[in-house]
C-alpha cells in the first residue's frame, strides 16, 4: 500500500468518523481505518425493554486484504453508511488515497479561490468538508474584494457582517443600494451613495 504516514490524523487513522445510521434503525457506528486495519464499531439503539438493550458495542477488525473479501462487513457498512462510504473504504484498501481533502484548510481555501464560480458551486456538493469551505465567509470576502470595481466602504463591511459576504457578492447594484439605505436608516447614519459594482 502507498505510504500514508503524512496523511494520518492525530490518532494514526486514514479514516476516523462516527455517525448515525438512517431511519428507521438509528444505530450509531464508528469507522476507523489505519494503514493496516479497518475497524468497525456498532452501538445498537433498541428499546430499553429488549433483552439485548444492555449489550456492549460490537466490533469487527479486518486487515485491508481481509476487508476486501468480507462481504458480511460490506453489507453492514452499506446498511449504516451507504454505498458511497463502502466504495470509499474499498478504494483506500486498494491504495487509492484521496490526497486533496487531506490538505490543510488554508491551502484548500487558496485553491478554491482560484476556481470559477461554477466550479466552486460544484465542489461544494462533493462533501460536508468542501461545502463548509466553499461557503465560508473568509472565502467569499476574498472573492468579493477581488471582483470589486470600487473601494469597499465601512457600511458595506457592516452589511457583509450582517448578511454574509457570499450573499453580498450575489446582490445586484440596485438591491445593494436598497439594503445600504435600509441599514443607514436603522443605524441613523448619514447617507452615502457609494456602492460596489458587481460582476
Amino acid at each position: 500500500m502507498a505510504n500514508m504516514k503524512p496523511w494520518l490524523n492525530e490518532h494514526g487513522a486514514i479514516v476516523d468518523f462516527t455517525d448515525q445510521a438512517p431511519s428507521p434503525c438509528k444505530d450509531f457506528f464508528h469507522l476507523f481505518m489505519t494503514p493496516t486495519e479497518v475497524i468497525y464499531r456498532l452501538w445498537k439503539v433498541v428499546p430499553p425493554t429488549r433483552s439485548d438493550s444492555k449489550n456492549p458495542p460490537s466490533e469487527v477488525k479486518d486487515s485491508h486484504e481481509d476487508f476486501l473479501l468480507d462481504e458480511r462487513l460490506h453489507s453492514e457498512i452499506q446498511r449504516v453508511a451507504g454505498s458511497n462510504t463502502l466504495d470509499y473504504l474499498t478504494n483506500l484498501c486498494h491504495g487509492k488515497i484521496d490526497y486533496l481533502p487531506r490538505l490543510p484548510d488554508r491551502v484548500l481555501s487558496q485553491l478554491i479561490f482560484m476556481l470559477d464560480l461554477e466550479d466552486i458551486a460544484r465542489l461544494s456538493q462533493v462533501s460536508k468538508q468542501f461545502r463548509k469551505l466553499c461557503n465560508s465567509d473568509e472565502l467569499w470576502k476574498k472573492i468579493y474584494r477581488a471582483n470589486s470595481e470600487s473601494s469597499i466602504t465601512p457600511e458595506v463591511v457592516s452589511l457583509a457582517d450582517t448578511i454574509g459576504w457570499k450573499k453580498l457578492f450575489y446582490t445586484n447594484k440596485l438591491q445593494l443600494q436598497v439594503q445600504l439605505r435600509r441599514q443607514r436608516t436603522n443605524d441613523g447614519t448619514v447617507p452615502n451613495t457609494a456602492f460596489i459594482t458587481q460582476k
